[in-house]
């Protein structure tokens, strides 16, 4: 029986890390994301240079050029080349920016920072809604500028972005702050602002590998979102709210990279299709001779072996 669907084995598979760092205002974003991307440098590509390897796509006027050469923790922070990101803050420029810097540039780690510019900056996304709203209440519509194919696609092309996968991602948003009053260390009553989630889409946290939040007096992180392992192995140091190191980037690498490749998943099944046709061969299989003889081909495993993998798929669904 011919069937479109087709089963795998379910292995642990490299990926890209695709993190994301919100916080007040001063809380060390920019600071952690670049100790982040020295961190992913070290421990995937040591030979390299970062400001070779990485990019730092900047929409507040070149502020990070302001913490690079300097020692934070121990650490001096290396620079990455820079992309300055003016307004107007278009999604689809920046998904074409990041095509570029993957696939011309051949930039391996990438810094956005910050994309809460393509959500609530000049002619981000929440601008885009919003004159849309007007058009569609002068003609009368009855329904938001929400449910608009055009925004749904921009919406669509900001989570594509979070979960490419051809660069490791460090994103930094602004976070929505409050106030709470908390005893300072003379136990006198003073305010203190803190991050409350990111100031973005409400549900892009769960596009990302990692989701951590910085504190704006400490700079210490916090975990609020981790599907890799990352939270377990925090929990057991010293001061698991401690602030990021570069050492954090390292470990952040060395869990995306364990298992196996796209490519070595590719092989085996490959592999597989082979092992399928040629059990049919060694089985004189009728279709698999009427194949041959219309294909003008003989399927002997060194033939087999120079097919691409469709053509091999294609044998196969013929001849079950």
């Amino acid at each position: 029986m011919k069937t479109k669907f087709e089963f795998e084995p379910m292995e642990k598979i490299q990926s890209k890390l695709s993190v994301a760092i919100f916080g007040p205002s001063g809380s060390g974003k920019t600071t952690s994301a670049i100790k982040l991307a020295m961190g992913i440098r070290d421990k995937l590509y040591p030979n390299e240079k970062l400001e070779d390897i990485g990019l730092f796509i900047d929409t507040e006027r070149r502020s990070s050029t302001k913490v690079v050469g300097r020692n934070v923790g121990g650490e001096t922070l290396e620079p990455l080349q820079l992309y300055s990101f003016e307004p107007p803050y278009d999604i689809e420029e920046l998904y074409r920016l990041i095509s570029y810097a993957t696939d011309e540039a051949h930039k391996k780690i990438i810094i956005i920072d910050s994309a809460t510019a393509f959500w609530s900056g000049k002619d981000g996304i929440l601008e885009n809604v919003a004159d849309l709203d007007v058009k569609l209440a002068e003609a009368k519509k009855m329904y938001g500028a929400w449910s608009e194919k055009e925004i749904i696609y921009k919406k669509n092309i900001l989570k594509n972005i979070m979960t490419n996968d051809k660069a490791h991602l460090i994103v930094c948003f602004r976070a929505k702050t409050e106030y709470v009053m908390e005893p300072n260390y003379k136990g006198k009553l003073t305010p203190r602002v803190v991050g409350l989630k990111e100031d973005m889409q409400a549900d892009i946290r769960y596009e990302f590998d990692s989701v951590l939040s910085l504190d704006k007096e400490t700079h210490g992180c916090s975990i609020v979102k981790d599907r890799i392992g990352y939270q377990e192995i925090r929990m057991t140091s010293e001061n698991p709210e401690s602030p990021i190191t570069v050492e954090d980037g390292n470990i952040l690498a060395q869990l995306v990279s364990e298992g196996m490749s796209l490519e070595e998943i590719a092989k085996l099944k490959k592999e597989k299709l082979i092992k399928f046709i040629l059990n049919e061969k060694a089985h004189k299989s009728s279709k698999l001779a009427a194949f041959e003889a219309k294909s003008k081909m003989e399927f002997d495993e060194d033939t087999l072996n120079k097919l691409g993998y469709a053509t091999l798929l294609k044998i196969v669904e013929v001849i079950k």
